[in-house]
């Protein structure tokens, strides 16, 4: 844990003493500097020059008794938070402002489709497009990555958005999601986990779950959205009619898939092709 926060308090700027020695501060109250070259591990013959940098940032500051000994005492843990709050909120708004700018000059063709890649980069960016939609969120997700989202997703839904779609392994998904019902093909594919995520009709991001750390795929063609809006639908409406058929559609389904692809949908072929067909 406190090797954790030195790390956080180095993404502030700091160098890795300086983090160090902030640290001990706020855990020792004042103190001079050999005790606090003690508590933090910082070598004595760097721990001068670490406490005047912090005194030269205003981190810290120093009181000089008559005898001419030093005793140092650092900013208060919720100064200093606010601080580092507000000068990256003021660094976050610039670099927005300037990116957006850049990006608008450049241009894109109209049919705009981009690659990004692992699991941070995908749920950031999903996370984004959520924060977006104004009116609905169309979704194909399976549970791990649902969980991370659920969150993100309440928030739409109090701001006023209908969330439709579909769930793989969800035990309570949120109003206007189905859950896939269960059956041996769907265990087969629970190593090809994907999602899909549409937003107003507008944008799309669709892939490799994030847990898989693969690829996603984003675009705002109409012609994509509409496709694989279309493919979750047809997944919904598959599942309501078996719910309301019963077990004999059900088996009825598997032999029609495999006589329309011309194979049969075994394990060994699933992972052989990559097939995500619907069911």
């Amino acid at each position: 844990m406190e090797e954790k926060l030195c790390e956080i308090l180095q993404r502030f700027g700091f160098t890795q003493y300086e983090a160090k020695a902030y640290k001990a501060l706020v855990g020792i109250g004042p103190s001079n500097a050999s005790y606090i070259s003690k508590v933090s591990g910082i070598p004595r013959a760097r721990i001068y020059d670490t406490l005047e940098s912090l005194v030269e940032q205003g981190i810290v500051m120093t009181e000089e008794s008559a005898e001419g000994a030093k005793t140092y005492t650092c900013l208060p843990a919720s100064v200093f938070l606010e601080r580092m709050r507000n000068s990256w909120l003021a660094d976050f708004s610039f670099a927005e402002k300037e990116l957006k700018s850049l990006e608008s000059q450049g241009g894109k063709p109209d049919n705009y489709i981009s690659t990004l890649r692992g699991r941070d980069n995908i749920l950031a960016f999903c996370r984004i497009l959520i924060r977006r939609a104004r009116q609905q969120i169309m979704l194909s997700i399976w549970n791990p990555m649902y969980n991370e989202l659920l969150p993100d997703l309440e928030e739409a839904v109090e701001k006023g958005c209908r969330v439709r779609g579909i769930t793989f392994e969800v035990s309570r998904p949120l109003a206007g999601l189905y859950n896939h019902r269960l059956n041996e093909y769907m265990s087969t594919l629970r190593a090809e986990n994907w999602f899909i995520l549409s937003v107003d009709r507008r944008e799309l991001l669709y892939g490799h779950s994030a847990e898989r750390d693969g690829n996603a795929f984003y675009t705002d063609d109409a012609v994509h959205i509409y496709l694989l809006e279309d493919y979750v639908w047809h997944d919904v409406l598959v599942n309501r009619l078996v719910e309301k058929q019963g077990e004999q559609l059900d088996h009825w389904i598997l032999p029609q898939m495999e006589d329309f692809f011309n194979r049969k949908m075994l394990p060994s072929g699933l992972a052989r092709t990559g097939y995500k067909g619907q069911t």
